[in-house]
């Protein structure tokens, strides 16, 4: 009898500490990104941040077309009580003189360009 005890006595423990180690391993990996670098805050910005009045523009879209030489206007926006930067419009115009009115979110990349203004 006193092997059985030993034995309840051996399983308890182990059973015990694996229990322990769960609990302290968990406390480890849920703290653990505290412990590094903080990571930097996503900033949006808004169009007229990101744009410069007058200045040319190549655009690509989320759709894939591409607009070359728009020059850019001004922002509208979508909807004034949302607060989100990106329910804008930018209003920009083509080389020809055609306007273009692009949704800030559908913009995927756009650069800016140094061609010789053909608008007179």
């Amino acid at each position: 009898m006193s092997d059985l005890a030993v034995f309840f006595g051996q399983a308890l423990t182990v059973g015990v500490v694996t229990v322990l180690m769960v609990m302290a391993l968990s406390v480890f990996f849920n703290r653990l990104p505290r412990l590094g670098q903080k990571r930097k805050e996503l900033v949006l910005k808004s169009a007229t941040e990101l744009f410069d009045e007058g200045r040319q523009y190549d655009v690509l879209l989320s759709s894939g077309q591409r607009l070359l030489a728009l020059r850019f206007e001004g922002v509208v926006r979508a909807d004034a009580e949302s607060g989100w930067p990106l329910s804008q419009f930018a209003v920009m115009r083509r080389s020809d003189g055609g306007k273009v009115i692009l949704r800030i979110d559908s913009v995927r990349v756009f650069e800016e360009v140094t061609r010789p203004r053909t608008d007179g």
